[in-house]
């Protein structure tokens, strides 16, 4: 049985081009000698003709050099398309030459075409001549010499930083650092990362296996479980591990481990957290010395038949319970400041509760922005909240068988903001301080306009009693 035999040149140029006879026998004539050219120049030569379309190109010829050819298998007869042989279609437009014209062949692997017009006796292009040339050795040196400009680049910079900074290149390494191949045998050890290997060992590091420590049983397990920091600890010393991939020609051939060691670090975090706990105690001491302060004040305050000695002492038991509920917070967290709108809540929630009568409805709302003020706000911040919500409760409801108290807290641009409205009728002004009944009114004032440095005022809004009150924020540092 005989072999199926490619379709000849001509055969081609009758099926796929509008050829006159002549202008394929020249083409003939001419692939009869490509194959000197392609061992002359140990490249790929090709003759493609432009097809009846006037776009994409069919290849007539193909010769290999006899070593390295770019194919394994023949391409002759398959169309070269004009978006994927952008210098063919090129040569065919403008009628000529293209020198190394970069793409990717058949096969993926990257070339140079130089294309070449073909004329016939009337100066007509009848045909292209395309030499590819294996560029995959060129691609690898411009990228590593680009990798190679990039790491300059950002080394440059970085000693720039190092000049500006006083850093040293241990610090920029994180004290540390070992070169791991692909079995993680260390290739490098810096000189801390030396002397952590020998503490931890009791040997040197060099061809040593560094995820025999960690215990992990490959470079890439390695890698996945450190590629954010991890921390580990080798008798007294803490260091924190970080494994970053090496990538030769797009392959994994080892990593890089990076560690620093974070020992004082984590003292100072130890020693911070005992002062954290030794401050929380105290508030905590200080709350239940208040609220003792509390059970005492209730005790006086029923002994005595006399219902204004009896408002008096309310008054002052729920002046004191504000400040326990800023303690009892500072008690339960770490931070040096407290959320005021969590603290107004639950003033407001206790004082409703302690203070209305069994035929009253009262609502209540707590709105805005959780705003966080250092301690040397927070106990002035907790009495006026107590005032102005005993004030509504007081004279804005009274005895009112329903009535509505919403309070907003707001900041902007360091200043706080906070607005409690009352549903009452009724607008008592701080103005005669020295009268008893306005106690609660002077207190805001004191603290608000001469503690804080802020600003009072009552006023009717729509129907409702408002008080609205402004200080600046402090911060952490103008606090201590």
């Amino acid at each position: 049985m005989s072999k199926h035999l490619p379709p000849s040149l001509r055969e081609l140029c009758l099926q796929y081009t509008n050829l006159a006879m002549e202008d394929v026998c020249q083409l003939e004539t001419m692939a009869g000698q490509i194959s000197f050219v392609s061992e002359l120049t140990q490249t790929d030569i090709f003759i493609d003709a432009l097809t009846s379309n006037g776009v994409d190109a069919i290849v007539l010829a193909w010769a290999p050099p006899r070593q390295n050819s770019l194919y394994r298998h023949s391409v002759v007869g398959e169309l070269a398309y004009a978006t994927r042989e952008p210098a063919v279609y090129q040569v065919f437009s403008a009628g000529e030459m293209v020198r190394n014209v970069r793409g990717v062949s058949q096969e993926g692997v990257p070339i140079a075409q130089t294309v070449v017009p073909l004329r016939n006796v009337d100066r007509r292009i009848i045909g292209v001549l395309i030499m590819e040339k294996d560029i995959t050795a060129e691609v690898r040196q411009a990228e590593q010499v680009e990798f190679l400009s990039q790491t300059a680049e950002r080394l440059s910079s970085t000693l720039m930083s190092f000049s500006m900074t006083n850093s040293t290149w241990e610090d920029w390494l994180g004290n540390g650092i070992f070169v791991l191949n692909l079995k993680g045998e260390i290739t490098y050890a810096n000189r801390n990362a030396a002397r952590m290997y020998r503490m931890a060992r009791g040997c040197e590091p060099l061809s040593s296996d560094l995820m025999a420590i960690f215990g992990y049983q490959s470079v890439q397990s390695l890698l996945e479980a450190m590629k954010n920091p991890m921390e580990f600890s080798f008798g007294q010393q803490v260091f924190l591990f970080q494994a970053h991939p090496l990538v030769t020609y797009g392959d994994l051939s080892g990593c890089v481990v990076s560690l620093q060691d974070v020992t004082e670090l984590r003292r100072k975090e130890k020693q911070l957290n005992m002062q954290s706990a030794i401050i929380r105690e105290i508030h905590h001491r200080v709350k239940n010395n208040l609220q003792n302060v509390v059970s005492l004040l209730r005790l006086q305050m029923h002994r005595s038949q006399s219902p204004a000695v009896q408002d008096e002492f309310s008054a002052c038991i729920n002046r004191v319970f504000s400040i326990t509920q800023v303690h009892d917070m500072f008690a339960q967290q770490n931070w040096d400041s407290i959320d005021l709108l969590e603290l107004t809540e639950g003033i407001l929630t206790k004082l409703v509760e302690s203070s209305v009568l069994p035929d009253q409805e009262i609502k209540t709302a707590v709105q805005g922005q959780s705003v966080r003020i250092p301690a040397s706000q927070a106990v002035p911040m907790a009495l006026v909240i107590n005032e102005l919500v005993t004030n509504s409760l007081k004279h804005g409801i009274g005895h009112a068988s329903y009535g509505e108290i919403s309070i907003l807290v707001e900041e902007s641009a360091g200043i706080v903001h906070i607005m409690v409205a009352d549903s009452g009728d009724k607008l008592v002004l701080p103005h005669n301080r020295g009268k008893s009944g306005h106690l609660g009114l002077y207190i805001v004032n004191l603290l608000i306009c001469d503690q804080l440095e802020g600003s009072f005022r009552l006023e009717r809004q729509g129907g409702s009693t408002v008080a609205k009150v402004s200080f600046a924020l402090c911060n952490a540092e103008e606090n201590g």
